[in-house]
């Protein structure tokens, strides 16, 4: 039986905090971060270098809190150790196939963009420094899913 992966995508455009929840059959994973347009470009690229094979391990600062989490990869799985501070340090591992991990993230992102258009908020007219959806988040976005189509 194949994983159904799933991919919601929350980002505050104002404030900046972003989250996207993945989950499968077995587990649900959020990354949660502020700062959306450090994060977001920077977990994309995480996720391209991984399915390149250019790096196997990338730890990822959450900015806003004192959590972060620790992607690794061996080309078929994604592991994720996500060490969280609040309201007691615990830590938790995830692991998901690499490919249906991005491809979920993709549609999520995809989704996400399209609902923002359909409610007249993107593209945004007047872009600004630390956007939320600013050049940057988009590139990183495109990039990633352009490696998908190939």
């Amino acid at each position: 039986m194949k994983n159904k992966y799933m991919c919601t995508i929350k980002i505050n455009l104002e404030g900046g905090d972003i989250q996207f929840d993945v989950s499968n059959d077995e587990q649900l994973f959020s990354f949660r971060s502020g700062l959306a347009f450090i994060a977001i470009p920077q977990f994309f690229s995480t996720l391209t270098s991984f399915y390149q094979g250019n790096t196997n391990e990338v730890k990822i600062d959450c900015h806003g809190n004192y959590d972060y989490y620790i992607f690794s990869s061996d080309g078929e799985y994604i592991l994720i150790e996500h060490k969280s501070h609040y309201p007691i340090e615990r830590i938790f591992n995830y692991q998901f196939s690499l490919k249906g991990y991005m491809k979920a993230i993709d549609q999520g992102f995809k989704k996400y963009l399209e609902q923002l258009e359909n409610e007249g908020i993107f593209p945004l007219e007047n872009h600004v420094f630390a956007d939320p959806l600013g050049e940057d988040v988009l590139n990183a976005f495109y990039n990633f899913s352009s490696l998908l189509k190939a």
